[in-house]
């Protein structure tokens, strides 16, 4: 094997492979990324079993074919740091890479040790564009619980029918949910898929994408790439059960000035989800208090709605506002007891928040 590619080109196919290559695992062979120069591309390969990733760049220059396995995060940490052109050439065990200030060496893994590739067949995908679905992953993901132990919750539901996908994420203490119009078909589905393969779509800088299911797998086909993923089997929560549709105790309030009087108030609790206390009806407040201090500051917003003292949780209300992108947001409140659907402006996403029980 001999090849050359600009090291700041092929460092942008290495950073996407190596999110999928695991940190810590029982089979060694998973650190190594396959590398393969043929038919005038590169070709790379990474997976932790679960989730498998390749990418397919015309832009090295191949003087001879072959393939090479070598250690992921090594070779990305030195790919990083390099400056101009890498050259690749295959010695016996080891692979040189040559650069303008020097050279290193890279241990070869056998072939026949490393996992194959998984079969797709993309004729059976939909092509579709993604752009929609990739904004509302980006605003559900966090979400996912990454607590083992919550099994039923560890993914992110994808349910279709009528050319209608609604998404869906909880870890018990949040919910999210949207919907998006597409055309996967006439048959419905219901599947769980991983986060780590969403946050890999949710990073494409392609709109046009093919989307294959089968029973155990999702893929993510472009000319460039091909990502696959094993569903997780598990019977998700009712996630529409969950949705109250009685809250009419409703507060619109700018996000910005009430992220920023959340982060002052939480200073003053000192459990781990940062209880508040959210006063409506004749005063807007927030209020909190520990051994370390107490505090209390009012809020400006408009509230409509009966007088409702209710605690939350601080830590997950301003992650969840992080991931709303309008001036205003709105608060939808039914008892104290219950839970708080929130809102932007848009109503792309809707959020659930159960209130934290004091006791």
């Amino acid at each position: 094997m001999l090849f050359s590619i600009e090291s700041d080109e092929f460092l942008k196919e290495l950073s996407v492979i190596n999110q999928v290559i695991p940190k810590h695992t029982t089979f060694p062979i998973l650190c190594n990324i396959r590398i393969v120069a043929k038919d005038g591309a590169i070709h790379i390969f990474g997976t932790d079993l679960d989730t498998s990733l390749s990418y397919t760049t015309n832009l090295a220059n191949i003087e001879e074919e072959g393939v090479i396995i070598v250690p992921a995060k090594t070779l990305y940490s030195m790919i990083r740091e390099i400056k101009g052109k890498a050259t690749f050439i295959k010695e016996g065990n080891r692979a040189k890479v040559e650069y303008n200030q020097g050279y290193f060496y890279l241990p070869l893994m056998e072939e026949e040790d490393f996992p194959s590739e998984p079969d797709i067949n993309k004729e059976s995908a939909y092509k579709v564009n993604i752009e929609e679905i990739r904004s509302k992953i980006d605003k559900l993901v966090f979400i996912v619980p990454e607590d083992s132990a919550k099994r039923n919750m560890s993914g992110m539901l994808w349910d279709y029918s009528e050319h209608k996908l609604k998404l869906a994420v909880t870890d018990s203490f949040r919910l999210g949910f949207s919907e998006v119009e597409i055309d996967f078909g006439e048959e419905s589905f219901n599947i769980v898929i991983p986060p780590k393969i969403l946050r890999q779509v949710s990073s494409l800088e392609t709109n046009e994408v093919w989307i294959g299911i089968d029973e155990s797998r999702i893929c993510f086909i472009n000319d460039k790439f091909t990502m696959v993923s094993r569903l997780i089997k598990v019977d998700f929560p009712n996630y529409k059960s969950a949705i109250p549709e009685d809250n009419k105790n409703i507060l619109k309030i700018e996000r910005d000035s009430f992220t920023a009087s959340l982060k002052r108030i939480s200073v003053f609790s000192n459990d781990k989800s940062k209880t508040i206390m959210i006063e409506l009806g004749g005063d807007l407040a927030l209020g909190a208090s520990s051994e370390i201090g107490e505090g209390r500051e009012e809020i400006s917003g408009e509230y409509n709605g009966k007088e409702i003292n209710i605690a939350l949780s601080a830590a997950y209300l301003i992650e969840i506002l992080r991931y709303i992108d309008t001036k205003n947001i709105v608060l939808r409140f039914g008892e104290s007891n219950r839970p708080v659907i929130i809102e932007g402006e848009k109503k792309d996403i809707l959020y659930l928040l159960m209130p934290v029980v004091l006791e």
